[in-house]
């Protein structure tokens, strides 16, 4: 079998390039498409490579596209009227979802569908590695400052805000402006809270959802929570812990909750390839929820230097405010409360 190549120029009069080609077969690779303006253009590039190479098919991967899967073979059907049959008959399209093929249209060969999957996820997983968006420099300041707090670490320097934050110190600096009301600076500029800054984790708690972006997964016949916390058990890595529910239990255990109605997980600086791959190893029925799906997994990532994790007696355990704004997003407000009292109370005075 050819060996795939990425990213490669064909020879065309137009000196394009391609995603991916292995021997005769050329990939192209979408990913999100969400409208038919899209997709055209897309048919028609193709179109134009097949003609210019005669010898050649063609596969369209679709990555987690936004267009239904009916629309998408109304669409393929009208190709014939488009296309002449000798380029139409070496097009093909796979439709990709979560990482697993979920439709195909045309006649792929043996070859070209052995190799589909090594294609989507090296694809996807260059594609995903764009640099995050830095949170809030204001809220990931108050976030580390609450967690030693909380944890009764005493005061932090500078420069240690920095390097735990990801952000300079003039960055740092200015966000500690705004805390003034309630930091006690010492004098060796190191700075710790002085009281819980209520107003500012009210604020924080009100923002969380769009500072935090969750990935929530949703499936018809789920397995079991229990069998998700199994399966987590099983990963040793240092970059994921459980948050929500099962690190506020870690942190009181008798809070007041009645069984797991979902998981949160915690990962650090993850790109989506690697969660995509995580939720099929914990069940390949999930499926990112639509809006009104209640989840019951989410995922939520972490970018700062340095994760904080707890070390839990079967696993690594998301850090006291991640654990705070789960219990929020949940909606579970009574046991958030709860939890954060016996927080405070653990403070010494």
């Amino acid at each position: 079998m050819d060996r795939i190549r990425y990213q490669v120029g064909i020879n065309d009069s137009r000196k394009s390039r391609v995603d991916a080609l292995q021997g005769k077969s050329i990939f192209w690779y979408k990913t999100r498409l969400h409208n038919l303006r899209e997709l055209y253009a897309t048919f028609i590039i193709l179109a134009r490579t097949m003609a210019d190479l005669p010898d050649h098919t063609g596969v369209l991967i679709l990555d987690e596209t936004k267009l239904s899967i009916s629309r998408l073979r109304y669409e393929w059907n009208s190709l014939d009227k488009l296309f002449q049959s000798s380029i139409h008959s070496r097009l093909c399209m796979v439709v990709f979802s979560g990482g697993s093929i979920i439709e195909d249209f045309g006649n792929l060969s043996n070859e070209e569908t052995k190799v589909l999957s090594e294609i989507q996820e090296k694809l996807s997983e260059k594609h995903n590695k764009k640099k995050p968006r830095k949170p809030d420099a204001f809220f990931e300041i108050l976030r580390i400052l609450l967690i030693h707090w909380f944890r009764g670490n005493g005061p932090l320097r500078m420069n240690e805000l920095g390097k735990l934050t990801g952000y300079s110190y003039p960055t740092v600096a200015a966000s500690l402006e705004k805390l003034e009301h309630s930091l006690l600076r010492h004098s060796d500029r190191s700075v710790e809270l002085r009281s819980f800054p209520r107003d500012d984790w009210f604020k924080l708690v009100a923002m969380a959802g769009d500072i935090r972006a969750p990935r929530g997964y949703h499936a018809h016949r789920p397995r079991s929570l229990e069998d998700h916390i199994e399966r987590l058990k099983e990963k040793t890595e240092n970059d994921i812990a459980c948050g929500g529910i099962v690190g506020a239990r870690h942190y009181l255990p008798g809070i007041d909750l009645v069984g797991t109605p979902r998981i949160d997980i915690c990962v650090h600086d993850w790109d989506s390839a690697k969660i995509d791959k995580l939720i099929r190893r914990l069940d390949p029925g999930l499926k990112k929820a639509e809006p009104g799906q209640l989840p019951q997994v989410v995922v939520h990532s972490i970018y700062r230097p340095v994760s904080l994790f707890s070390e839990g007696d079967r696993f690594k355990v998301a850090d006291e405010v991640e654990c705070l704004l789960d219990l929020h997003e949940a909606r579970l407000e009574s046991q958030a409360l709860e939890l954060l009292e016996h927080f405070k109370g653990k403070v010494k005075k």
